[in-house]
């Protein structure tokens, strides 16, 4: 996002928001939010500037908008731990499960581990999201 300076300077100011694998707010900052704000009080127009109420409010709206962005990694960030715990709860269990598209894998859980905020269990060399998994039971005792 590019931000001209009002005024007689030629000079721009920069301010690189959002990276281009981001999508929406989700990828702002804290730093992000205070550089915009700084952008825009730089550029204000001296002759009308922002009243104390609208930059409280900005403010305001840029603390609950990161506190929301920060809340909701959290959460992605206690799933994700809840499905590796689900995944590494099934080592040494006999599985059954299908991936769409992708042969059936039955067998007994190796390992589990994530991968691209995904939870994986391993059987051998086959690898299986713990979702796509359609029995799970105590594997036979050998005689």
């Amino acid at each position: 996002m590019s931000v001209d300076g009002v005024g007689s300077t030629n000079s721009t100011t920069t301010v690189n928001v959002v990276d281009k694998d981001d999508s929406a707010f989700s990828g702002l900052t804290a730093d992000d939010f205070l550089k915009l704000f700084i952008t825009e009080l730089q550029n204000q127009d001296p002759t009308e500037p922002l009243g104390n109420e609208q930059l409280l409010n900005q403010l305001s709206s840029m603390r609950e908008l990161q506190s929301n962005i920060e809340l909701s990694d959290t959460l992605t960030e206690i799933t994700l731990g809840q499905g590796l715990t689900q995944a590494a709860g099934l080592i040494g269990k006999e599985i059954e499960g299908q991936e769409d598209g992708q042969p059936a894998i039955a067998g007994i859980v190796d390992r589990a581990f994530v991968r691209d905020g995904k939870a994986y269990i391993g059987v051998g060399d086959a690898e299986l999201p713990v979702s796509a998994i359609t029995n799970v039971q105590e594997p036979a005792s050998a005689a």
